[in-house]
C-alpha cells in the first residue's frame, strides 16, 4: 500500500513538473491586446487611437511571428527584425499626439536602459 502511494505520488509530481515546463505561445491577437493595452495604459490613448494602435501591433506581431517560424540565421533575422520595429514606431509616431510622443519615446528609453542593465549584469555574472 505504502509503495502504491509513493509511486502514485512521484507520478504526479513528475507530471507537474513537465506541465510546468511547458510554454504556451500567444497568438499575434492576444501580443498586440497586450501591448494595447499597456501603451492605452501608460499614454491614455482615444478611442479611435487605441483601435488604430491594435490594428497596427496585431499587423507586427504577424509579421513578427512569421519571421520567426521562417527565419534561417540569427543575424538576418534581427536585422528584418529591428526594421519592422522601425517600420511599426514610425507608423505609431503618425497617430499619436506630441504628447504622447514624448512619453513614448521616454517609455523605450527607459524599457532600452533596462535591457542594457539586465544584459551587463548578465555578462558580469557570466564572467565570475
Amino acid at each position: 500500500m505504502k509503495k502504491l502511494i509513493l509511486i502514485i505520488a512521484l507520478v504526479t509530481g513528475v507530471a507537474a513538473i513537465t506541465n510546468a515546463q511547458q510554454k504556451t505561445d500567444k497568438t499575434p491577437a492576444q501580443k498586440a491586446a497586450h501591448k494595447t493595452q499597456n501603451l492605452q495604459k501608460k499614454l491614455k490613448l482615444t478611442a479611435a487611437q487605441t483601435k488604430q494602435v491594435n490594428a497596427l501591433f496585431t499587423a507586427e506581431a504577424t509579421r513578427m511571428d512569421s519571421l520567426k517560424a521562417h527565419q534561417a540565421n540569427k543575424k538576418a533575422g534581427k536585422a528584418t527584425h529591428k526594421a519592422i520595429e522601425a517600420q511599426t514606431d514610425k507608423k505609431l509616431n503618425i497617430i499619436l499626439t506630441a504628447d504622447q510622443k514624448k512619453a513614448y519615446t521616454e517609455l523605450k528609453q527607459a524599457k532600452k536602459e533596462k535591457h542594457e542593465k539586465k544584459k551587463a549584469a548578465a555578462a558580469a555574472e557570466a564572467k565570475q
